[in-house]
């Protein structure tokens, strides 16, 4: 049977093999036993088979080429481990005091706000009690300035009442008295309401 990519299978083309041990006869060879059609009794795969040495004889020593390449790659891959692991722990002590020196800017930020905060709240309660006496004190502002109004007209009256007295015009001096008795009655009686 022939598989692609090999040379046909023929028992004349292997050389012939040493016995294995002195003293036994050699293998026997095949002579081609099974039909050329029908598969051989053992399997045969579709891979490359390694070249085979001789019994009795060494295998060509592999070059030093491979050996110092891998070599090579493995100091490396070394190398690059070291450096890598150099930089992870460089930039992991940055981002630790990154975050320290932040943590710290945030509490200090944090303490301001709270101090900020209860400033405001006194000055807010200080606003609202100032607020509280200047309503009060204008009150009491107009409550004066009224009275003052409801006032000034009595006193007038009782101002040229004693003009009249010094002047002895008795006449003027009666009709002020009666004038004011009028306005500090009307005073009283919006002063009192």
């Amino acid at each position: 049977m022939t598989h692609p990519g090999y040379p046909p299978e023929d028992p004349q083309q292997y050389p012939p093999q040493s016995p294995a041990y002195p003293g036994y006869p050699p293998p026997s060879q095949p002579t081609g036993s099974w039909p050329a059609s029908s598969p051989p009794p053992y399997a045969v795969s579709g891979a490359p088979q390694p070249a085979s040495v001789p019994y009795g004889q060494q295998q060509p020593p592999a070059g030093r080429a491979p050996m110092l390449v891998a070599v090579v790659a493995a100091v490396a891959l070394f190398l690059l481990a070291g450096v890598m692991t150099g930089l992870y722990v460089a930039k992991s002590s940055q981002l630790g005091d990154t975050r320290d020196r932040l943590n710290s800017q945030v509490a200090e930020r944090d303490d301001t706000i709270k101090a900020n905060s209860d400033r405001i709240t006194k000055l807010e309660a200080d606003l609202k009690t100032a607020n509280d006496e200047l309503t009060k004190n204008k009150e009491s502002l107009d409550k004066v300035t009224k009275e003052r109004d409801v006032l000034l007209p009595c006193m007038r009256r009782f101002v040229e009442a004693v003009d009249a007295a010094d002047s002895n015009n008795e006449a003027a001096l009666e009709t002020a008295l009666r004038q004011a008795t009028t306005a500090c009655q009307k005073a009283q009686g919006e002063i009192d309401s």
